[in-house]
């Protein structure tokens, strides 16, 4: 059976996933991939559900959904399907997740059924590609609601959703000629819950056990420093390694003879980043001994975590978002030595649990041409990620002493690593996120049931770029249909009106139409009454939507079954 939160009854978190399969299970895993499983999994694990609902495109993502249920020993049938977002399973439950920003459709395609039947929630992991600049700045002009959220996972990334939203705001204010609070109006909340971590499986593969192993397989003495990196090896969208490999040599230098050894965990992109990697290793490294094991090494399947004696990620890129890897080193009891920047700062605490070390950005106004470039085609991803990271410093002399320090200093490695490990299992185990997000979601629910709605549905179009076509396209036609015209029929008999019906190029899209077998009573009226206005014809046949009614009375006028009368 699934754990559930301390004091927690079944149902006492209530959502349903938008689910569309894709979590990826590769050799080559990707931070966003890895932060949604782990998702999934304490989600099945802690909240507590009776049932586990899903919006899934078709049955292979539902039995993916199962598939990962099942590996928390939760049974099929209690994953469900939701048909859409007009299900009343959906409406009954309150409650949408989904693992990225682009909450804005969802929106707009609710505000049709009722803003009020449930809550939307996404999530924010990388604000860097343009997919996802685009579906936050969507959000700006979405009719979101107080009771809706978009959850940041550090507050450097807030930060960065915020400047998108404003500049869209301030851009509508400018464009509309409007007051900017008035171009504001939206009640979105921005919640900071950061990523967690499994701390019971850290427990298992940072064992004393599992150190003298991996230190014996890798050559590590008693003596030696073992500095951990863990990740992608890319230094275009990653992190450059080359203050990491500057300070480690200056910190072996400086011990020499004791050793220092840099582990490098992870995996290359691509052949260009292997040969930048290996080149700087060998220009940079004549004092440290640095080894390179990829991930997925059948000798270290757990990784290098209980090897290692200080866990170092001077990352430098804008691409991350919170970054696992600090709080996954934090769950093996490693301190460690990372930059001050994004969610980083967020998990380690400065000289408690580690070191931060300084960073340095250029200033705003310094990246509109490569903002522009990468907008125009003219530079790809990787250069608009390289580019800026290119510019961004981290202090490679304050790295350089935090890692001599610790690596000087077993009594500090062990202090500052028990805690990190007790903030790791107290602000970061999973069931304490998934019980900040219950909080976050019941307070949605409450805001639901009393906030003020903004942007309710008029009855006509749900979105202004997608008006009802015969409001938009309405000077197309010499006239419409009026509710106070009338309608009779022709004079064709059954059998040849069913053959009109029956022409593959009669009978296109049913659904807009009065059901087929509904259409003997409408005839049926028409017969008896020989001539009727639509308005009394609806009201004959006890149909209150009219629209349809319109509707069916323009298309058997087009098959030629019935004439229509404009009012006099």
């Amino acid at each position: 059976m699934a754990e559930t939160l301390p004091g927690a009854k079944p149902g006492s978190i209530d959502a349903v996933i938008d689910f569309d399969g894709g979590v990826p299970d590769s050799g080559k895993p990707l931070g966003i991939d890895v932060a949604t499983r782990e998702f999934l999994r304490a989600f099945f694990r802690f909240a507590g559900q009776a049932n586990f609902p899903a919006l899934t495109p078709d049955g292979a993502s539902l039995a993916t959904f199962r598939a990962l249920a099942a590996q928390e020993n939760l049974a099929a049938e209690r994953c469900t399907s939701v048909a859409g977002l007009d299900d009343p399973a959906l409406a009954a439950t309150g409650l949408l997740v989904r693992y990225d920003p682009a909450i804005a459709n969802h929106a707009w395609r609710r505000r049709r059924h009722g803003q009020r039947r449930y809550s939307l929630t996404g999530l924010v992991h990388n604000a860097a590609t343009t997919g996802a600049r685009e579906a936050i700045g969507a959000l700006a002009s979405a009719p979101l609601q107080s009771w809706d959220a978009l959850i940041c996972p550090s507050h450097a990334i807030k930060g960065a959703v915020e400047t998108v939203l404003d500049g869209w705001r301030e851009y509508l204010a400018d464009r509309l000629g409007v007051e900017r609070a008035a171009a504001a109006r939206t009640s979105l909340q921005l919640p900071v819950i950061p990523l967690g971590v499994d701390t019971t499986r850290f427990d298992k593969i940072a064992t004393p056990e599992k150190r003298s192993l991996q230190r014996a397989a890798l050559g590590l003495g008693d003596d030696a420093t073992a500095v951990l990196y863990v990740g992608r090896l890319n230094y275009l969208a990653k992190a450059n390694p080359l203050p990491l490999l500057l300070a480690i040599e200056d910190v072996a230098r400086r011990r020499n003879p004791a050793p220092v050894h840099l582990l490098f965990n992870g995996y290359f992109n691509d052949d260009e980043n292997e040969q930048a990697f290996n080149e700087a290793i060998t220009a940079v490294c004549k004092f440290a001994s640095v080894r390179i094991v990829r991930h997925g090494d059948p000798e270290f399947p757990d990784g290098l975590w209980a090897a290692a004696d200080v866990f170092c990620s001077p990352v430098d890129n804008i691409q991350e978002s919170f970054g696992l890897s600090p709080v996954e080193a934090m769950a093996a009891g490693l301190p460690s030595v990372i930059s001050d920047w994004d969610g980083y700062r967020d998990t380690v605490r400065n000289q408690v649990d580690g070191f931060l070390i300084p960073t340095l950005a250029p200033p705003p106004g310094s990246g509109v041409q490569l903002a522009y470039d990468h907008f125009a085609g003219r530079a790809h991803y990787g250069d608009y990620l390289s580019a800026t990271a290119q510019s961004s410093v981290v202090d490679t002399e304050a790295l350089a002493r935090a890692l001599f320090t610790l690596s000087a200093n077993a009594d500090l490695r062990r202090e500052m690593g028990a805690s990190a490990k007790r903030r790791a299992r107290d602000t970061f185990e999973w069931s304490r996120i998934i019980r900040d997000y219950g909080a976050l979601w019941a307070e949605l629910a409450e805001r639901r049931a009393k906030d003020a709605e903004i942007g309710a549905m008029d009855g006509t179009a749900f979105h202004p770029s997608h008006p009802d076509p015969f409001a938009m396209f309405a000077d197309f036609a010499t006239a419409q249909i009026d509710m106070s015209g009338r309608l009779e029929l022709a004079g064709l008999g059954w059998e040849e009106t069913m053959r009109r019906i029956r022409l593959k190029i009669g009978y296109i899209y049913p659904h807009t139409l009065v059901a087929l077998e509904d259409l003997p009573l409408l005839i049926g009226q028409l017969e008896s009454v020989k001539t009727a206005t639509l308005v009394d014809l609806a009201a004959m046949l006890h149909m209150t939507d009219t629209a349809k009614l319109a509707r069916t009375a323009g298309w058997l006028v087009k098959l030629g079954i019935c004439r229509y009368r404009a009012p006099e």
